[in-house]
């Protein structure tokens, strides 16, 4: 393997002493054609420098082992290689030695590891200074109060009941900041964070050995595209996932009209048909099987008297089947799982899937489930004390990989699973949903705040329990929390007695459910490629602005409005009685998404309309936003249908403009480009033909392929939305002469 170009050097400083005694600080250097590396060895330290600018990215002011936090001191026994530094430290107050080991993985990626102390006080502890940059990561539920980790301090383990939401669990042991880089500790290990606490941020994990990298950018996307190649990207879920999704909490209560669970599953299918709401799946929560819990007999009980024709039942209505799953065991799961000691002790064991055989195991139970149809898993707990609390952060890891494995050894990729409690390289098994959250405003507010920070380490298939969980969601927190469900990538919705949008509900509701569940239907093209720039890059979907806009220092901590893919940018309504809200519009110019016509010059604020049923958007300049009806699902009022795609383009008056479309089996381009004749737009074969939807001033005629369009019969547009529309039909290459961005000038725009 060829070696990392870097540069190693000893540099040593002498200084007197008034006695005439010398004094030498030692320090050891190490360089890639991106960072430096500074070992001090007397007393212990190290920075890391961007070599661009001579800036001191992280400063350690710490480094300690086991529970008594022996802090190391000296560091001898240097030995090196060509881009790799090793040393022994030894520990004040101990007679133990420890080792570290800096070393390039590439010009942008030092590993640090240490190995110190014994298996029974096994801990070790990294602390920098905080130099007053910004920190994002490592906990779905935010600690910091938004999106900002500054002042947070918690375990790295699953999170319990908290304010507004319970077991918003997703994490992962890495964070990215403000000053260009991020830290990813390799550890599926408990652990602690303290951030920005007293000058200080360090974290602990309980291992003799750490293992982190120190990620450099200097760009945001940079860092998560590296952090992405080395923990692995997301699931790219298939097509039909990106469907709304709904579920009751008990199928067995609220049987009106019904006669038993089974009938009610295909009723509520039955009456998405009628109300036109697409819908790709069903899923159904315990209690569903025999037995106490209503789970572990690996059966469905008498309320479900044929579930083999209500899968087929679904299937036939466009529908797949999902379960409730969990590592928790009753009925037979608790009589094998004892008698063959493959239980931890608890209230509700759970299986201690750390063993091969064990995981083979309860894997071999839920294929029982696999084998009748079932498509995919919600899968539940795991830190609820149902195993010791030091195997949390490896069971959210291997539990949703035992699922995904036995669903894809039957199906392929063709299956889907999200889940509540998960660990950072479990996201390429699984997506994310926030844990049971309370209907109220409360609760959609920290939904907000659980999809950025889930993107910011790279959960970008995320969606909420959509009215929230505890309790019935009063009508407004329904409505508002549809309108920002659609523009989530996961979009799924719980009814039940006394929340049935069609039964409990008045007309202006079930019409706002029309309305967004539409809507996100329609959004699928653009949602699922930038899902799978996400598994590319590690660029989330929902993006914190932040991370788009990282100069802008109004954004460090900004919650309630965040870009959707590149161009969109949504502003939640997240409280009552709202008929209007301010939007803050970062630099750039921009355009009321929903009427198509006022256009701003960021950055700027401006107030939107955001009556009920009206969620502010803006588009950006450039901006191509891929739409259409690409899956069928359960559509059966359209009898002539066919997967159609709208492609609506937003040009620029100067830049050209991308999209990287995914078909589900490639990603092609589709590029804008002005010019001083017009605007020339290329569509590649995207599997799928549709129509261009172009917002430009003074078209004077079209061309697609060279040959000259006719108005009114090849091609419309309207003068007064400034609309061109155009059909194409495989690759096509248009040429719109004389026509212009509608964005216009700066000067322009207002």
């Amino acid at each position: 393997m060829r070696a990392i170009p870097v540069r190693l050097t000893i540099l040593t400083a002498l200084t007197l002493a008034c006695s005439c005694t010398r004094v030498i600080a030692a320090t050891e250097a190490l360089e890639s054609s991106k960072l430096r590396v500074e070992l001090e060895t007397s007393p212990y330290s190290f920075r890391v420098i961007e070599r661009s600018s001579g800036q001191v990215l992280l400063a350690s002011s710490a480094t300690a082992f086991t529970e008594k936090r022996f802090p190391a001191r000296e560091a001898g026994g240097i030995t090196r290689t060509p881009n790799s530094v090793r040393a022994t430290l030894t520990l004040e107050g101990s007679k133990d030695k420890a080792q570290v080991a800096f070393t390039f993985t590439g010009p942008e990626v030092l590993e640090i590891q240490t190995t110190g102390g014994n298996t029974e006080q096994g801990l070790t502890y990294q602390e920098f200074e905080d130099r007053g940059e910004h920190y994002y990561g490592i906990w779905e539920y935010p600690f910091g109060a938004n999106i900002d980790n500054r002042g947070a301090e918690a375990a790295f383990l699953g999170v319990r009941q908290m304010p507004d939401v319970n077991y918003a669990n997703v994490r992962a042991p890495f964070y990215v900041t403000s000053r260009g880089y991020g830290i990813y500790v390799e550890t599926a290990t408990e652990g602690q964070y303290s951030i920005a606490k007293a000058g200080k941020t360090g974290f602990a994990f309980r291992d003799t050995q750490m293992k982190y990298a120190v990620i450099y950018g200097p760009s945001y996307a940079e860092i998560f595209s590296r952090y992405n190649a080395m923990a692995g990207p997301s699931i790219m879920p298939p097509l039909w996932a990106f469907g709304s999704i709904w579920w009751r909490d008990d199928h067995h209560d609220d049987l009106r009209d019904v006669a038993n669970a089974q009938e009610k599953v295909i009723q509520d299918a039955d009456r998405l048909r009628e109300l036109h709401i697409p819908a790709a799946s069903i899923w159904l929560d315990r209690p569903y099987a025999t037995g106490e819990h209503g789970w572990g007999n690996m059966d469905f009980d008498p309320s479900f008297p044929d579930p083999p024709k209500m899968i087929r039942d679904l299937k036939d209505r466009g529908m797949n089947l999902l379960l409730w799953i969990a590592n928790r065991t009753s009925g037979r799961l608790f009589s094998e799982g004892t008698a063959n000691y493959y239980l931890f002790e608890a209230r509700w064991p759970a299986a201690d899937v750390r063993r091969p055989e064990v995981y083979n195991w309860f894997k071999a139970q839920l294929d029982v489930y696999v084998r009748q149809g079932i498509r995919g898993y919600k899968i539940d707990r795991g830190e609820e004390d149902e195993l010791p609390r030091s195997l949390e952060n490896l069971n959210a890891i291997l539990v949703p990989k035992l699922a995904a494995e036995g669903l894809s050894a039957a199906y392929g990729n063709d299956y889907f699973d999200f889940t509540r409690n998960v660990n950072d390289t479990a996201r390429k098994y699984t997506a994310v949903w926030n844990g049971d959250t309370q209907c109220t405003f409360g609760g959609l507010a920290i939904s907000v705040k659980n999809a950025l920070r889930s993107g910011a380490i790279n959960f970008p298939m995320w969606g909420s329990d959509t009215g929230g969980y505890i309790r019935v969601p009063e009508k407004e927190v329904f409505a508002r929390w549809l309108e920002f469900s659609a523009f989530s990538p996961m979009m799924e919705i719980l009814i039940g007695p006394k929340r049935t949008i069609w039964y409990d509900y008045d007309q202006e509701l079930v019409g706002i459910a029309q309305k967004y569940v539409s809507l996100h239907h329609d959004l699928i093209p653009y949602t699922r490629s930038y899902l799978n720039e996400a598994v590319r890059t590690g660029m989330p979907v929902m993006r914190s602005l932040v991370f788009a806009f990282p100069a802008d220092q109004q954004l460090a901590d900004m919650w309630d409005e965040y870009l959707y893919g590149r161009d969109l940018l949504v502003a939640p309504v997240t409280s009552a009685d709202v008929t209007a809200r301010s939007v803050y519009l970062p630099a750039g110019r921009w355009m009321d998404y929903s009427t198509r016509a006022s256009t701003y010059v960021g950055p700027v604020r401006v107030s939107s309309d955001a009556a009920l049923g009206a969620i502010p958007v803006f588009v950006r300049e450039g901006a191509i936003i891929p739409r259409g009806d690409i899956l069928k699902a359960n559509n059966n009022w359209d009898t002539n249908w066919v997967p159609r795609l709208r492609i609506e383009m937003f040009p620029s008056s100067s830049d050209a403009s991308r999209f990287d479309y995914y078909t589900g089996e490639a990603v092609r381009a589709i590029e804008v480009t002005p010019g001083k004749d017009g605007i020339a737009v290329t569509v590649p074969d995207l599997g799928v033909n549709g129509t261009l939807e172009i917002y430009c001033r003074n078209v004077n005629g079209v061309q697609r392929d060279g040959k000259k369009l006719r108005k009114g019969s090849d091609y419309s547009y309207d003068s007064k939305a400034q609309k061109l529309t155009v059909s194409f039909q495989g690759a096509a290459a248009f040429s719109i002469t004389g026509a212009t961005g509608v964005f216009g000038s700066a000067a322009a725009s207002r």
